[in-house]
């Protein structure tokens, strides 16, 4: 068992795990730890006995985590996020922007050219050029996962389902259309009638991270055999001509140009998507955290410098 105080050596042995457990695996991990797999497989074993139970199953069926290396796993996340926020608030008091700044951003929102996350990103690099930014690009139930388990300060995406224990604010809207590849029999329809009929034979591909039947109504009763996890999954199968499917506007625009992809029912099934910043609740963020948050506030309002504020 642990003692009351953890030491330096009970410390290095849950990074250790934490990283095996990020990398997938002991090989994996030898290249960020620098050391051999049968040292690291010496190091969680040590762990297991300090701990007295067991943390992961490793052999040729390859690394996986029990029950219990779960909890060890998130408490180990919390123990070194709590470290890194000790040591940021100590630097932020001395009047500089330092430490870490990880945020989870949902996946290929690049594309949509009205989102001010670039622009606040870039006046924070000058403000907070100390700063280490990790990005993360994930679906929204990953996203949200990440926020949780304080593997992410915050994240941005599309959430219909608020989850307890996160705050959410809206910073922005991007519109998603209903489209089908230049092989579908609905690419040259346009006749009302005529597309509510192919509708109705046409194969869906559906958003598991989203409850497709509230936010697409159109989607009810439609056949689909196909589900991805992120929307350049649902673009691939749109591209095949063999389904239809939602997408971003500002993404499908590549395909729509080219020809390869177009718009169902000239706008008739386009729905609105908010876009909002998530953070976890009761946590107080850094300084670091809370000036990029007012950055992605104000630039979704229309402030888009913040370079005369009193750091």
């Amino acid at each position: 068992m642990l003692p009351p105080e953890l030491s330096k050596a009970d410390l290095h042995l849950l990074y250790v795990f934490a990283t095996v457990v990020e990398a997938r695996g002991f090989s994996a991990a030898q290249i960020e730890l620098n050391v051999s797999p049968s040292t690291i497989s010496r190091q969680v074993s040590d762990l297991e006995i300090r701990l007295g139970m067991k943390l992961c199953q490793r052999g040729r069926s390859g690394f996986r985590l029990t029950e219990q290396g779960h909890n060890v796993h998130r408490a180990a996340q919390r123990l070194f996020a709590s470290v890194r926020e000790f040591g940021e608030t100590v630097n932020g008091s001395r009047g500089k922007l330092v430490g870490k700044l990880c945020i989870a951003v949902i996946d290929n929102w690049v594309f949509n050219e009205r989102s001010q996350f670039a622009t606040a990103l870039q006046h924070y690099v000058g403000l907070a050029p100390d700063v280490t930014i990790e990005l993360f690009s994930l679906a929204p139930d990953d996203i949200e996962l990440a926020v949780q388990d304080s593997r992410a300060s915050l994240g941005i995406g599309v959430f219909h389902k608020h989850k307890p224990g996160l705050i959410y604010h809206s910073i922005g809207s991007e519109k998603v259309s209903l489209y089908c590849g230049a092989d579908h029999p609905l690419f040259n329809e346009h006749d009302g009638a005529k597309i509510d009929e192919a509708l109705r034979k046409s194969r869906y591909v559906k958003r598991t991270y989203l409850r497709e039947r509230e936010v697409a109504p159109v989607s009810r009763g439609l056949d689909t055999n196909a589900q991805a996890h992120q929307i350049e999954g649902i673009a691939h199968l749109i591209l095949t001509g063999k389904y239809i499917g939602y997408l971003p506007e500002q993404f499908a625009n590549v395909w729509v140009r080219d020809g390869k992809m177009r718009s169902i029912g000239d706008g008739r099934f386009d729905q609105p998507s908010e876009i909002k910043l998530v953070k976890k609740r009761g946590i107080h963020q850094n300084q670091a955290v809370q000036t990029f948050e007012e950055l992605i506030t104000t630039s979704s309002h229309g402030v888009t410098s913040l370079a005369s504020r009193d750091l």
